[in-house]
């Protein structure tokens, strides 16, 4: 606290410290003389100190981007982190000595003179840093955790994430394919599980969630779904596991026919036919009838969802019947009405869109369209468009938030535009911007505006020393959660920019 001058000097006049008729000073009064000097001085250094100090990104100003416009000059400057006051901060807790706080060291991108492939290889390993023995994978099963922090679970929309960032790991070069922990081990030991797992008894299909620790059912959460299966997650697991064919026949263990039967049920497609052939080779029957789901599938046909989209390819990559499926949803989604964004008046399709499925979309699945590139980049200039008229930065997607674990959209197809809604409804807090969003469109555009949310991010979030955190909102609360989802993603991320920008 600040202290007073007044009382100290009024005391010294009641009391006659200054003994002005000999001119001498006791040594209590000449303590009392060195105390407000001191006094003083320190208000006089604290005067010209601003009240309050905010924290400023290293960030690059705007500029019109090559790859990206609307690139312009923000209506508010935004404030990524809170402001601090440099006396109050410093206030010495009783009886405890003060440490100075430890510097945070600037990150990747941060520090970066040019973004290149050497640069997205030390992201991408600071994304891999998440998947490590102990951190967000059990070191005994070798099965991932969905987030750290008490939530060793996970879905098959989590396994497939996994499986997505092993493959993406070792085409990077960030490990190889030997050793107790390579690909090789990692992605057998994920297959043993599919193989082998528990099954519901009344459906035949898996758990909604198992338990990383033993691969077994977690009730707790598992025993709250009313759904016969989760086509999404399934969906999800399918994308990665078809693009797990394709990289274990071109790293010569080929896992085709393992893989086919966990999703045939020991069934296998005539493909000049389209109908299921029954086989019965290896004692892995009565696994899940995933072929009873190819109905429903088919009825998604015509969707504006992005996540019908993506998820619908993964089912489609192993029945031929669905191949037009997919298409059938993108055109449909690019072909819809146009809404205006209130923000920047950029054009949005009237549709479901959000961040992780589109970009999801883009980063895995094979032979990308140019309709899915260019709605990718529509939804990524409005957001660039919604900072330039706010100065607020925003990367919509799904995960961890101040509220709880919330799902925000860019766009509903009834027409609802930038909202967030959790379990229990709308959310009118301020929407978090996601790390796993803002290096997605880094990858993809390389823009400024990209740059410095990344940047912004990078400067709150804790370093990534397991991995990236899931992000911040523009309040200065941060999610420092550490999730598989998050991880996964960057990984996509670099490796697309790592393959495109050799």
């Amino acid at each position: 606290m600040f202290v007073s001058l007044q009382a100290p000097f009024e005391e010294v006049g009641k009391k006659r410290f200054f003994r002005l008729e000999h001119w001498r000073f006791s040594k209590k009064a000449k303590c009392l003389i060195v105390f407000a000097i001191i006094a003083v001085m320190l208000i006089s250094v604290f005067a010209f100190l601003p009240k309050e100090s905010t924290s400023k990104a290293s960030v690059i100003p705007q500029s019109t981007s090559p790859t990206g416009s609307p690139t312009a000059s923000p209506t508010a400057t935004p404030s990524p982190t809170k402001a601090s006051n440099p006396w109050t901060d410093w206030i010495q807790p009783a009886g405890q000595a003060i440490a100075p706080p430890t510097p945070k060291s600037p990150g990747v991108i941060e520090t970066a003179q040019i973004i290149n492939s050497t640069v997205w290889r030390k992201v991408a390993a600071n994304a891999w840093n998440y998947f490590q023995p102990g951190v967000g994978v059990d070191a005994n099963t070798g099965l991932p955790y969905a987030g750290t922090g008490g939530f060793p679970y996970f879905t098959d929309w989590d396994l497939g994430a996994y499986i997505q960032a092993v493959i993406d790991a070792q085409e990077i070069g960030l490990i190889g394919t030997d050793g107790n922990w390579g690909s090789y081990a990692r992605l057998d030991k994920v297959l043993t599980f599919l193989e082998t797992r528990e099954l519901n008894s009344t459906t035949g299909y898996p758990y909604w969630f198992y338990q990383s620790a033993d691969g077994k059912d977690d009730h707790s959460m598992s025993d709250t779904s009313t759904a016969l299966v989760d086509i999404v997650d399934t969906g999800r697991l399918f994308v990665a596991l078809n693009n797990l064919k394709a990289y274990s026949q071109a790293s010569n263990f080929n896992w085709t026919s393992r893989i086919n039967n966990i999703v045939y049920n020991n069934n296998v497609v005539d493909t000049n036919t389209n109908t299921i052939v029954n086989i019965t080779t290896n004692g892995n029957g009565n696994r899940s009838n995933y072929a009873a789901l190819v109905p429903d599938i088919k009825s998604e046909t015509g969707s504006v969802s992005i996540y019908s989209y993506y998820y619908d390819s993964g089912y489609a990559s192993f029945w031929p019947q669905l191949a037009n499926v997919p298409n059938s949803i993108l055109t449909a989604i690019v072909n819809s009405p146009n809404i205006t964004s209130p923000y920047g008046n950029a054009s949005l399709p009237l549709a479901g869109i959000t961040g992780d499925p589109l970009l999801c979309s883009v980063f895995e699945l094979n032979n990308n369209s140019s309709a899915l590139l260019a709605l990718s980049k529509q939804i990524y200039l409005a957001h660039e468009a919604y900072y330039n008229a706010t100065g607020k930065y925003v990367a919509f997607s799904e995960g961890n938030s101040p509220s709880g674990f919330v799902w925000e959209w860019v766009v509903m197809p009834d027409g609802t535009l930038w909202t967030a809604g959790g379990s229990g409804g709308s959310i009118s807090s301020d929407p978090v911007y996601y790390t796993k969003i803002a290096f997605g469109f880094l990858a993809l555009y390389n823009t400024t505006f990209a740059r410095n949310m990344v940047i912004s991010l990078e400067q709150q979030l804790p370093d990534p020393t397991n991995g990236y955190s899931d992000g911040a909102d523009n309040s200065g609360d941060v999610v420092s959660d550490l999730g598989s989802n998050t991880n996964s993603l960057i990984l996509d991320a670099a490796l697309y920019y790592i393959q495109n920008n050799p």
